[in-house]
Parts: C-alpha cells; sequence; structure tokens
C-alpha cells in the first residue's frame, strides 16, 4: 500500500478489511489512474474492480476542497448502492464524505446531502443528470467520472444522459470505463467521450478457471423443478438460479412452493422495499436459492454464493460470463451448473469452448427405489 502515503487511513482500511495483496487488475490499474489516463478496463466479475477505482480515487481526492471532486456512475440503485458502502468503509478516519445520488429515491434528501458539499458521489446516470440539469451538482471541481459496468451504463437508454455528465465536467477530467466484458459497442460509446483512452484487458488465469468448476445436466422441462431443488437444498449451498423470461419465474415459484427448500424470488418488477428484504434474507443465510433473471440481477455483488444456476441456457458467452462471475470471487471456489434439455449441449459446449472452459456432464440424480419399512 506504498502508493497511499497521502491518505494513511486507506492503508489501515485496507488491513482492516483483512486484504493483503492488490489483485491483478488493482495491480495494474491504480498506477496508471494515479498517472492521471484515461482507461477503459475489462476484467472478470469477483476480481476486485471497484477498488482498483476507489482506491486511486480516493488517494486524488483533496480533503481541503469541500467540493465533489469525483462521480462513480452504476446502472442500478443496487449497484450505486453497494459501491458508495464500500467507499464509506475506507474513508473512515478522514475527514472527506460520500454520498450516493440514485434514482427512484427522494430528491430532496438529496439535496440535503448535497449541501453537506461531498467529495464523491456514487449515483445512476438519470439521477446525476437531473441534479446537475437543476444546478444543484457543480461539476466545477470533478476531476474523475468512471463509469462501472460500463457495457450497461453505455446503453443507449443512458447515454445522453451520461454524455450530458461528461460535457459538464472539467474539459481534462479523467474517464475511467470499468466492465467485465468490453464489446465493439462499449468501445465505441466510450471513444465517443474520451479522445484516446488507454485499454487495460484483464483475463482470468488458469487459476482462477480452475477455480469455479462448470459442470450441465440434461433433463426434461417437467423434471427441471425437482432437479434444481436437489441440486440446491444440499448443506453448504448458497446458489442463484437464472431463468430467461421473467413471464416463468412466478410459475417456477408455485412450483417450489409445494417443494422442501428455502428459496425466494428476485424480479424486474420486485418493489424496492421487497427487494431490499429479499436480498438481506439472502445475504443473512435466510434463504439457499434466489431465483432471478438477467435483469434483476443486473450489478448484485453478495459474498459466499457457492452455486450459480443456468436454469435455463444463456442466450450468449456474454451473459454466460456474467452470470457465472456471481461464483467464485477473488479466488474463492465456486460451482456454475446448466439445466438443459434435450437438444442444447451443442450450444452450450460452443459457448465454454469460446470461453475456453472445461465442461463436465453429469447424471441426474434418480429417486431411492428403497421403500421404508412401515412400522407396526
Amino acid at each position: 500500500m506504498t502508493m497511499f502515503d497521502q491518505h494513511p487511513f486507506l492503508s489501515e482500511n485496507w488491513q482492516a478489511a483483512g486484504f493483503s495483496n492488490f489483485s491483478m487488475v488493482q495491480e495494474q490499474a491504480i498506477p496508471r489512474i494515479l498517472n492521471g489516463e484515461d482507461l477503459l478496463v475489462e476484467a472478470p466479475t469477483g476480481t476486485g474492480k471497484t477498488l482498483a477505482y476507489l482506491l486511486p480515487i480516493m488517494q486524488m481526492l483533496d480533503p481541503d476542497k469541500k467540493n465533489t471532486q469525483a462521480i462513480i456512475l452504476a446502472p442500478t440503485r443496487e449497484l450505486a448502492m453497494q459501491v458508495f458502502e464500500v467507499s464509506q468503509q475506507f474513508l473512515k478516519g478522514s475527514n472527506m464524505t460520500a454520498a450516493s445520488m440514485i434514482g427512484g429515491a427522494a430528491i430532496k434528501r438529496q439535496l440535503d446531502k448535497l449541501k453537506k458539499h461531498p467529495q464523491l458521489i456514487v449515483g445512476t446516470p438519470n439521477r446525476i443528470a437531473e441534479l446537475i440539469d437543476m444546478k444543484k451538482l457543480k461539476m466545477n471541481e470533478v476531476r474523475t467520472l468512471v463509469a462501472d459496468e460500463a457495457d450497461q451504463v453505455l446503453h443507449p437508454s443512458t447515454f445522453e444522459d451520461v454524455s450530458y455528465i461528461c460535457q459538464s465536467a472539467l474539459r481534462d477530467c479523467q474517464l475511467l470505463f470499468f466492465s467485465a466484458t468490453l464489446s465493439d459497442k462499449v468501445l465505441l460509446q466510450a471513444k465517443k467521450l474520451s479522445d484516446n483512452p488507454s485499454v487495460l484487458s484483464i483475463k482470468a488465469t488458469a487459476e482462477d478457471k480452475k477455480a469455479i468448476a462448470h459442470s450441465y445436466y440434461v433433463t426434461n422441462r417437467r423434471e427441471k423443478p425437482e432437479l434444481l431443488r436437489k441440486l440446491a437444498r444440499k448443506d453448504g449451498v448458497k446458489a442463484l438460479a437464472f431463468v430467461n423470461n421473467s413471464n416463468y419465474l412466478s410459475r417456477l415459484k408455485d412450483i417450489l412452493a409445494t417443494k422442501k427448500i428455502s428459496f425466494d424470488v428476485l424480479d424486474s418488477s420486485t418493489n424496492k422495499t421487497e427487494r431490499k428484504n429479499v436480498l438481506n434474507r439472502f445475504r443473512n443465510d435466510q434463504i439457499q436459492l434466489l431465483l432471478t433473471t438477467d435483469l434483476a440481477a443486473r450489478g448484485l455483488d453478495i459474498d459466499n454464493i457457492t452455486h450459480v444456476f443456468h436454469y435455463d441456457l444463456s442466450e450468449d458467452a456474454r451473459t454466460y460470463l456474467h452470470r457465472s462471475g456471481r461464483t467464485g470471487r477473488m479466488g474463492k471456489e465456486g460451482s456454475v451448473v446448466t439445466l438443459l434439455l434435450p437438444g442444447e449441449e451443442k450450444y452450450l459446449e460452443k459457448i465454454t469452448q469460446k470461453l475456453d472452459l472445461e465442461l463436465t456432464r453429469k447424471n441426474v440424480p434418480r429417486p431411492s427405489t428403497t421403500k421404508s419399512r412401515k412400522r407396526n
């Protein structure tokens, strides 16, 4: 942590969090961010990207300036709040503050937060753009802008807001884009905002890949729910199961409700309060299995997920990678299991070959044929 001499509280908070060594993305990105480069960073999910940009940003904050100096944009409220919580953890012991500005929350409370002059703001593009438009968020001291989950933040639906935010900042404002995958579209959009961004691509190492076991079962549609239940209710399992169609979630919920398993559902229609309650139950190990869709799970960062189930086969390699990255984070072991219908095997093999992953076929566990003896 020698690169954080300017703010000793960062080293103290790093040690208090139980960290010892930097991850590869942190090791490579931090010096370049401190050097002022505009960066496009691609690194697998769960490799420490959040701290790769938060730590150098905090190092560059000036505690004597009571203005916003850095803004982090996240695609969802949940991810914004997670990043905000990490920022609070690492600002302990300093006289600097962070604030969250997310869409859907009461704007009056956020205006009150701005009056306290936070040096760091984490928020969603729509709300940040709205506050700038209202002339409540001053951008004249903002020297760094981050797009976390850049593939989502730079989506056409939010790109106009992001572009407006960038134009409102200082001309030489540093732009940082972080994502698990950098598609050509993302590169193109980022280059519209930054003159000459450098690309830093961190690939999963052979060791990282070995930490996550990829396997699949072939079954029919009728037996899928029971197979999921059997696999997910084993001791020590904490699992996410991805379903492609949100309309099917309620049906699967009804089927599993008749079976012995502690589970819950996270849908894009789940209201804010219930979503928070569901995630808290999952984080606190009150439920073993969380059923969700790709949209609803966007930006989830939950520790100690042991299994990811692709209840439905992912549409492409990128989606498979995003889903699978919810387990085996920061070098921990994890299992990724796909439940296939007959005829889907070759498509999954194509995906895993493209990602250079080893894939194992497993046999569907059959019910025991041994009948229990009747008691007299």
